[in-house]
C-alpha cells in the first residue's frame, strides 16, 4: 500500500511537472498581450464624394470599429449568454469547462470540444490559428490569462466584438449590423442582437441569406439563453422570437461609380500601397458628385437603349443579359458609351462613366479607349489659325480639292453631306463642321503647329503629321479631350486632372492633401475667340439640337463623327462645367446610318448637362483684354464699308484687324450673285510640299 501511494505521488508529480512543462513550452514565443495596445485590426477604407456621401469601400475584412458605449446592452448580454456566461467571473479560462472538455477529448483521443472563453476566442483570432491541436489549445489558454492580466473586461469585450467574423464578408458588429440589417449597431432590436450573437459559432451554416430557417432557430436559442441568464424576462423573449427577420437583399452594399472607384484604387496603390488600402481604415475624400454620377449612369442606359431601338441592332444589352441569364456565354458586343464631367476652374472630376456595366466589362472607355475624334479635333486647328492672325470672318472657299502625294492615291476630302458651299467664313465652317475649309486652313498654317497646339492643350496620345488629322483621324481618349476643352473654357489655363482631395488615416490625421495644379498654357485672347466660335456651334450649328431639347445656358462645344459612323462625340462646356460623351462599339463598326455626333452623342450630353447645371444662373463667357469687336461684311468677312448690305459684329485680336475695308460693295456695284453651283467646280489641286506635311 505504501509503495502504491509513493508511486501515485510520483505519478501526480510527474503529471504536474509535465503539465507545467507543457505550459512553459507552449507559452514560449507567444506574443505579448501588451501588443494589443498597438494592434489595429484590418479596417476598411472608405471613399467619399465631394459632399462626404459614401461611394464605396476597399477591404479584405469589411470592418468598421465601434466603441462599447455605442453597443446596445442586449447585444453584449446576448454574446455573454451564448458564448461565455462566466465572462465577468473567470480570469481568462473557465477551469470546470476545461476539465470537462479535456475528459471528452481524452476519451476520444482527439480534440473535439473547445470550451473557449471570449478571451480565448480573442487570443485565437488575433494571434493564433484555428487548428484543432493540444498545443494550440494550451497556447490559447496561456495567452488568454495574460490578456486578462493586462486589460479590463470592457476592453477585452470591445476588442472581441470588433474582431469576430459574422459571415458574408462582415467583420465586427458594426459591419454585421449594416450588412445584415442596413442599420448602425446602436439601433438593433433585441431579436437582431440575438441573431448576430448566434452567427460567429458557424457563420456560413447560420447565414440568414443562405439558411434563414437555421438562422432563426439559432436566434431563438440565443434568446432562451438570455432568459436563462436573466438578462431578459419571458415576455421579452417571447416577443423577440415572434419578430420577423428583416434581412437585406444582399449582405454588402455594392460600390457606386465602379469605374471611378477603380481609378481611386489605382491612385491609392501608388500613394499609400495596397496594405493601407485594404487594412488601414483610411478615409479618402474625392471630387466626385455622387448624385450627378447616379443620374448620369441612368441617362446613359436610357439613351443607349433608345439608340439600340432606333438603329434596329440585334446586339442589344437586353439580349446579352437574357442570354447570360439562360446560362449561355454570349459575346459582349452591345452599344457602349463613356462620359465625363469636369469642373472648369479646378479640374475636379465630377462624373466618371467608363461604360454601361463594370461587372460585364471593367474596361474604362473614358480613360483608356483610343478612338478617332472626328470633327471634335477641329478646334485645335482653328485655334492655331487664330493665333497666326486668322479671324472668324476670314473667308475660305468650300469647293472640290484634291491632294497628290507620291506613291499614294489622290485624296479628295468631302464634307459630311457631300455638298460644297463656296466662300464661307471660318466661323461658319466650324459651326457646320465643314471638312474642306478646315483642311485648307491646316494647309496654310502647317500641320506641326496644329499638333503643337493640341499637345499644349492636353492631348497626350500620338498625333502623326498627316493632313487627315484635320478630320480627326488621330486617336485620343475622352479624358484628354475633356481636359483640353477645359483649357478653352478656362481662358487658356490648363488644370491637371484631379479626383482625390484628401486622405486621412484611421485617427483622422491627414496623410496627403491634393491641390489642383494650374498654369496658363494658351494665350487668353485667341482662346476666347475660339470659344465664341464654338458657341455658334451650339446655338446655330451641329449642336443646336441641345437648344430644342431645353438646354438654355450659354455654352460652347463641338460634335465629332467618323466616316463610317463608328464613333460619335460631343464635347461641350459652360464657363463652369465641361462634359464629354462618346458613343460607339468596343470593336469599331457602324452605330447605324446617319448616327453622327449630333444624333448619337448630343442627346446624352444634353441630358447630363441639364442635370449637372440645374440651378446654375446664366453666365456669359467673358472676353479678355486683347479682343476687339468690329462690324464686318458677311460676304467678304472684312470690316464693312458704308455700302455693305448685310453686316454683323465679329471678334478680332487687337492689332490684327484687317486694315482694308470691304471693296466688293460700293456705290454702283451690284450685290454678289450667291447662286453659283460650287459642286460643279473644277478640283483645286494641291501637291505635297516635302518641307511641310
Amino acid at each position: 500500500m505504501r509503495t502504491f501511494l509513493v508511486a501515485f505521488c510520483f505519478f501526480l508529480l510527474a503529471c504536474v511537472l509535465g503539465f507545467v512543462g507543457l505550459i512553459l513550452v507552449a507559452g514560449r514565443n507567444l506574443p505579448s498581450p501588451s501588443h494589443l495596445q498597438a494592434y489595429t485590426p484590418a479596417v476598411r477604407t472608405r471613399v467619399l464624394d465631394r459632399n462626404e456621401q459614401p461611394i464605396g469601400d476597399f477591404y479584405r475584412e469589411n470592418r468598421i470599429l465601434v466603441t462599447l458605449d455605442d453597443t446596445p446592452p442586449n447585444l453584449i448580454h446576448a454574446f455573454i449568454a451564448v458564448e461565455d456566461r462566466n465572462f465577468y467571473k473567470h480570469w481568462g479560462i473557465h477551469l470546470s469547462s476545461v476539465v470537462r472538455a479535456g475528459l471528452k477529448n481524452t476519451m476520444s483521443l482527439r480534440v473535439r470540444e473547445g470550451a473557449s472563453t471570449i478571451t480565448q476566442q480573442l487570443a485565437r483570432n488575433l494571434f493564433l490559428n484555428q487548428e484543432q491541436t493540444w498545443t494550440r489549445k494550451v497556447r490559447e489558454a496561456v495567452l488568454a490569462v495574460r490578456i486578462e492580466q493586462n486589460y479590463s473586461k470592457e476592453e477585452i469585450l470591445e476588442m472581441y466584438l470588433n474582431q469576430i467574423y459574422f459571415g458574408d464578408g462582415a467583420y465586427g458588429i458594426q459591419s454585421a449590423a449594416r450588412g445584415f440589417f442596413g442599420k448602425d449597431v446602436k439601433n438593433l432590436t433585441l431579436s437582431e442582437c440575438a441573431l448576430l450573437a448566434g452567427l460567429p459559432r458557424n457563420p456560413r451554416g447560420y447565414s440568414p441569406f443562405r439558411h434563414p430557417d437555421a438562422a432563426k432557430r439559432r436566434r431563438d436559442i440565443v434568446i432562451r439563453s438570455m432568459e436563462d441568464c436573466h438578462f431578459i424576462d419571458k415576455d421579452q423573449g417571447a416577443k423577440a422570437r415572434k419578430e420577423e427577420m428583416r434581412i437585406g437583399s444582399t449582405p454588402l452594399n455594392p460600390d457606386h461609380a465602379p469605374y471611378f472607384m477603380e481609378m481611386v484604387r489605382q491612385f491609392l496603390e501608388k500613394e499609400v500601397g495596397s496594405e493601407a488600402i485594404y487594412e488601414g481604415g483610411l478615409t479618402v475624400y474625392t471630387t466626385l458628385d455622387l448624385d450627378w454620377q447616379t443620374e448620369s449612369e441612368k441617362l446613359v442606359e436610357k439613351v443607349l437603349t433608345k439608340l439600340e431601338k432606333d438603329t434596329g441592332t440585334k446586339d442589344t444589352r437586353a439580349r446579352y443579359l437574357e442570354a447570360r441569364d439562360k446560362g449561355k456565354n454570349p459575346v459582349l458586343d452591345y452599344l457602349e458609351s463613356s462620359a465625363m464631367v469636369v469642373d472648369v476652374e479646378t479640374g475636379a472630376l465630377r462624373v466618371m462613366i467608363g461604360g454601361r456595366s463594370f461587372d460585364e466589362s471593367n474596361f474604362n472607355r473614358a480613360t483608356s479607349a483610343l478612338r478617332q475624334p472626328g470633327s471634335a479635333f477641329k478646334p485645335f486647328i482653328y485655334l492655331t489659325a487664330l493665333e497666326k492672325g486668322f479671324y472668324p470672318s476670314y473667308v475660305m472657299t468650300d469647293a472640290p480639292v484634291v491632294f497628290y502625294e507620291a506613291g499614294q492615291d489622290p485624296w479628295r476630302p468631302l464634307n459630311y453631306d457631300r455638298e460644297f458651299r463656296g466662300p464661307v467664313s471660318l466661323r461658319f465652317a466650324l459651326q457646320k463642321s465643314l471638312n474642306v475649309p478646315t483642311i485648307k486652313v491646316q494647309e496654310e498654317i502647317g500641320t506641326p503647329d496644329v499638333i503643337k497646339t493640341a499637345r499644349t492643350a492636353g492631348i497626350h496620345t500620338p498625333i502623326p503629321e498627316f493632313r487627315s488629322i484635320a478630320l480627326g483621324t488621330a486617336e485620343v481618349t475622352l479624358e484628354d479631350l475633356c481636359y483640353a476643352y477645359a483649357v478653352f473654357a478656362n481662358n487658356g489655363i490648363r488644370v491637371e486632372p484631379y479626383f482625390v482631395t484628401k486622405i486621412e488615416d484611421q485617427s483622422g490625421n491627414v496623410l496627403h492633401e491634393y491641390r489642383p495644379e494650374q498654369r496658363e498654357v494658351l494665350a487668353p485672347a485667341p482662346v476666347a475667340i475660339l470659344t465664341n466660335m464654338l458657341e455658334s456651334v451650339v446655338d446655330h450649328g451641329t449642336g443646336a439640337d441641345s437648344r430644342t431639347e431645353g438646354f438654355i445656358l450659354p455654352a460652347a462645344g463641338k460634335t465629332g463623327t467618323t466616316d463610317d459612323y463608328s464613333d460619335a462625340w460631343f464635347i461641350g462646356f459652360t464657363p463652369k462645367t465641361v462634359a464629354g460623351v462618346w458613343v460607339g462599339y468596343d470593336q469599331p463598326h457602324t452605330i447605324g446610318g446617319g448616327m453622327s455626333g449630333t444624333r448619337a452623342a448630343l442627346p446624352l450630353w444634353t441630358s447630363i448637362m441639364k442635370v449637372v447645371t440645374a440651378g446654375d444662373p446664366p453666365q456669359q463667357f467673358e472676353l479678355p483684354e486683347g479682343v476687339v469687336t468690329r462690324e464686318v461684311c458677311v460676304d467678304t468677312g472684312l470690316p464693312a464699308s458704308p455700302y455693305c448690305p448685310v453686316t454683323q459684329p465679329e471678334l478680332f485680336l487687337a492689332g490684327k484687324v484687317p486694315t482694308e475695308r470691304c471693296t466688293l460693295h460700293s456705290r454702283g456695284v451690284p450685290f454678289r450673285d450667291r447662286a453659283r453651283d460650287w459642286n460643279t467646280e473644277k478640283e483645286e489641286e494641291h501637291h505635297l510640299d516635302p518641307r511641310r506635311p
